[in-house]
């Protein structure tokens, strides 16, 4: 049984507990965006924990270390004289990847660190046979890193490639946020989806992906980002039915046809919304006429106190917030919001 540490969107921590547990994983140190974890696991499931920002390989922790970069360098000086770090490297080094760096963490910040300390380091791993040190184009990373909680780590980074981590669109949601809203919206097999504002795709793809369902829906109002949706879904050969539309006004959708709303709309407080308070509340008209009773909405939202207040002050009699997760996204405050609609009349 190996041992893995994987990093997570800060405040989702219980969502990661459940996935974990669901799938008979023992949890070592469960931290807010740091989970320690056993498992049997081939790897390359672990790689596709899609709930997770990135994975590694553990080869060593640490505890009561101070959030400094003295203890970052610490670890470093630790690692450099281990007698058993080449023979773990070598044991457990990913298939191909050979040309390697080491990258220093405090704090979720990266941390420039003394650079003879590093170079004892790197003239350890470059014993391993075949490996090269390449700072510039790595395909291998060995990660040092220190929380405020007192822990550090040391591993080997698992989730790869490295090269098209720059490549999200402006936008573009990231992948485990769009898992997560999938996760948690109780997905089942018969299922009929929708996101009313699809953009560049994260969502649809993503429950498609990684989760069964009987219809997929994807709905956007830009020209362009619908075509490229398009694309995506073709090269994917995913059942996606794709809908030039507008979210508020989803004439195509039959009343009470859905099972599951699961998006992203636009934040009003960090992209422009003209009258938010009306775009909310013509929204969740819209969404409640859609839903199914019983039907489940996961939003995430940028102006929680607009949203929140339009929500109990003019829909609580047609959804019940199961469930509010307080989140970063590009250092940006938001929340993933968990509606279900109740027993009513038609809307």
């Amino acid at each position: 049984m190996k041992i893995y540490f994987s990093t997570f969107i800060t405040g989702t921590q219980e969502i990661v507990k459940e996935f974990l547990e669901k799938r008979g994983v023992k949890i070592n140190i469960l931290l807010d965006g740091l989970v320690v974890y056993e498992s049997n696991y081939p790897e390359r499931e672990i790689r596709n924990f899609h709930i997770f920002n990135n994975t590694y390989l553990l080869l060593r922790s640490f505890e009561n270390l101070a959030p400094n970069v003295q203890s970052l360098e610490k670890i470093l000086s630790v690692i450099a004289h281990d007698k058993n770090l080449s023979r773990q490297i070598n044991a457990n080094l990913p298939p191909r990847r050979r040309n390697f760096k080491i990258v220093g963490s405090l704090e979720n910040q990266m941390a420039p660190v003394n650079r003879k300390l590093l170079n004892n380091l790197e003239s350890v791993i470059f014993r391993v046979r075949g490996l090269r040190l390449n700072i510039k184009k790595p395909d291998l990373e060995f990660w040092a890193l220190v929380r405020r909680e007192g822990y550090g780590f040391f591993g080997i980074r698992l989730t790869y490639p490295f090269a098209g981590e720059s490549k999200q669109e402006k936008g573009e949601l990231r992948k485990e946020i769009a898992y997560i809203m999938s996760f948690i919206s109780k997905p089942s097999p018969r299922d009929v989806v929708i996101d009313p504002f699809a953009g560049h795709g994260s969502i649809p793809i993503e429950r498609a992906l990684s989760f069964s369902f009987k219809e997929m829906i994807a709905v956007d109002k830009d020209k362009n980002l619908v075509s490229q949706l398009r694309q995506k879904a073709n090269k994917l050969r995913k059942n996606i039915t794709i809908i030039h539309g507008d979210a508020l006004s989803l004439g195509e959708i039959n009343t009470n046809s859905i099972d599951k709303i699961i998006s992203d709309p636009p934040w009003g407080e960090y992209k422009a919304i003209a009258e938010p308070e009306k775009f909310f509340e013509k929204m969740l008209q819209e969404f409640g006429r859609i839903l199914k009773q019983d039907g489940i909405i996961v939003l995430l939202v940028g102006a929680k106190e607009i949203f929140e207040d339009i929500l109990h002050n003019k829909f609580a009699s047609v959804f019940f917030l199961k469930k509010k997760y307080d989140i970063l996204v590009s250092g940006k405050k938001a929340s993933i919001y968990k509606l279900v609609k109740n027993h009513v009349k038609d809307l």
